[in-house]
């Protein structure tokens, strides 16, 4: 096992893969971390489609796009060098039957991403890597996936192993966004 400090710093956003493949031992962890991933009143909204098809994963990318140009945006087709995505998706029933109008508008998102951080994190730890990607079109990937209509994709995790050398990029000091007791 990794550090956690190896973890935390060592986790970036890569966007190119080898061909090699990743087992579905490795894919099964993964899930186990992100399942780990705290939500509100423990109610585990997350659900996860694994694709490894590649029309599967074509039919994935042609509902995303770069930058913020949604409709005419060019489709993300770096994902496609990914051997397996994990689409992390929301189960917007569960949730709201608990909080009501406060799930949809801020729990799901909360705490799927929890546990989106947990497998971006896990894949380090397992040697991968991945890359969170939600610029894509919602409606279309919930067709795609043929998703029931109480489910939002929340996030598209390709996952392999790298194929290129990361450098760090820089953060904002700690010291410029850090406030004590008031703003």
């Amino acid at each position: 096992m990794l550090d956690f400090n190896k973890v935390v710093f060592g986790r970036r956003s890569i966007r190119t893969f080898s061909e090699k493949e990743v087992s579905e031992e490795q894919i099964y962890r993964l899930l186990e971390y992100g399942h780990a991933a705290p939500s509100a009143g423990n109610i585990q909204p997350w659900e996860f489609v694994i694709v490894r098809d590649y029309e599967n994963k074509v039919a994935i990318v042609n509902t995303t796009y770069i930058g913020n140009n949604k409709l005419n945006g060019k489709p993300q087709e770096w994902i496609l060098r990914a051997p397996v995505f994990i689409v992390v998706i929301a189960n917007k029933e569960k949730s709201y039957n608990r909080y009501g109008e406060d799930a949809l508008k801020t729990l799901i998102y909360l705490d799927t991403s929890a546990c989106v951080e947990n497998i971006l994190l896990g894949a380090v730890e397992l040697g991968l890597s991945s890359c969170y990607v939600c610029g894509f079109r919602k409606e279309e990937l919930a067709k795609v996936l043929k998703l029931p209509e109480t489910y939002e994709p929340i996030a598209i995790l390709p996952v392999g192993y790298s194929n290129e050398f990361c450098l760090e990029k820089p953060k904002i000091s700690l010291h410029d966004i850090l406030h004590y007791e008031t703003f």
